[in-house]
């Protein structure tokens, strides 16, 4: 038998049962601790179940836990749609506990994969119209086969149904893999202009690209005032993303470049860009700046960046020493910088190793900086570290 618990009590445990805080947490982006730049799929999935179980001695799951939970929605290929749809709408219309099923579907190969398709996207709409307070959407498609469907298998009327019923809500947007699979790009500017809150975009090259593609979006006045961090995915071009930092640059105060070179792709980034000059010119403000390099060779050049005060770097060591490294950092000119911060957990054991050159004198090409060199958990690094 349900027993009934205080509404703040209730709040309270559910805030404590989220395992994934960072992402949770809306009012700023926080992506450090994911280091591929995905959600935590597998946090989240412990976390409902942690919930579900809750549930079963809480009377007011569908008033109190539902909206909660539903705060983030993630939209891949693996889940199937139409179960947490039933979910939803049943906590509109009973009061009894329906917990929800995270089982994944097995694609059989008999099956036609319009059928497959349709089983996971083809109620997104409708799912979409039960989520009025949702704050954070995540589209990772990886089928490719599912580009070549005809428009009505793209998530139907997902794209309408998200702008009218969560754009007032939405914090953060997290475009990871084709999310052009359920909106198109005048749709993608259309959800843009009606987040007045979205404070985190991550993927943004989906969004626009060159000025002939974007249809003025992010060119009228402030249609996103509370944006405040960008990631775009592997640069091919620097004309899509100066586009689009020369609408939003002003106002940003955190930048992530992801400068890997995809497993798909035969053609290496362009990493001949003018980070520094660009960065400077058009986001004049942005205090913290993310990068993810493929290897230490790959580090683009940031011989100034006058406003940055945090400098986060993403890369798997391998082929490269200490005295590398040191002498790269060296070469930034930032009267502004204070930190920078390797954030892949290995990093420790890399310096362990006979392979990083770890000796004391390696790290003097960092005698002189102002700024601090730390790792993820924020412990320096130099001579004895």
């Amino acid at each position: 038998m349900p027993l009934p618990l205080p509404t703040e009590m209730v709040v309270y445990i559910l805030e404590s049962f989220v395992a994934f805080p960072d992402v949770m947490d809306t009012s700023a982006p926080h992506y450090a601790i994911y280091p591929n730049g995905f959600l935590p799929l597998d946090d989240i999935k412990r976390s409902i179940q942690s919930l579900s179980l809750l549930a079963l001695v809480c009377k007011q799951w569908n008033t109190i836990c539902t909206p909660i939970l539903y705060q983030c929605l993630v939209v891949d290929d693996s889940t199937v749609m139409n179960v947490l749809l039933s979910t939803l709408q049943r906590s509109h219309t009973t009061t009894h506990t329906s917990a929800l099923s995270d089982r994944h579907t097995h694609p059989r190969e008999a099956e036609p994969l319009e059928i497959r398709i349709l089983q996971r996207f083809g109620d997104l709409g409708k799912l979409a119209c039960c989520l009025p307070h949702l704050q954070i959407l995540s589209i990772s498609i990886a089928i490719p086969a599912v580009l070549g469907l005809p428009m009505p298998h793209y998530g139907r009327d997902f794209a309408a149904s998200i702008t009218r019923t969560s754009a007032r809500s939405l914090r953060k947007l997290f475009l990871y893999q084709n999310p052009v699979v359920l909106f198109s790009r005048p749709e993608f500017h259309t959800l843009l202009e009606s987040t007045p809150d979205l404070v985190a975009l991550i993927g943004a090259d989906y969004i626009g690209g060159e000025a002939v593609h974007c249809g003025g979006a992010g060119h009228k006045d402030d249609p996103t005032p509370s944006l405040g961090h960008v990631h775009f995915g592997p640069i091919r071009s620097s004309t899509s993303w100066m586009h689009l930092l020369s609408a939003w640059g002003p106002k940003l105060t955190s930048v992530s470049l992801d400068l890997r070179i995809p497993v798909v792709s035969t053609s290496p980034p362009a990493n001949h860009f003018d980070y520094s000059q660009i960065l400077g010119s058009l986001c004049p403000n942005i205090s913290r700046l993310e990068i993810f390099i493929t290897n230490w060779h790959c580090f683009p050049e940031l011989d100034w960046l006058p406003s940055v005060e945090n400098l986060d770097i993403h890369i798997i060591f391998s082929g490269v020493t200490v005295t590398d490294m040191c002498k790269t950092l060296a070469g930034i000119q930032s009267p502004s910088l204070k930190v920078v911060r390797f954030l892949d957990p290995e990093m420790d054991k890399w310096l362990a190793s006979p392979q990083s050159g770890n000796v004391d004198s390696a790290w003097d090409p960092l005698l002189e900086i102002m700024f601090r060199v730390v790792n993820h958990d924020g412990h320096q690094l130099g001579p004895s570290s």
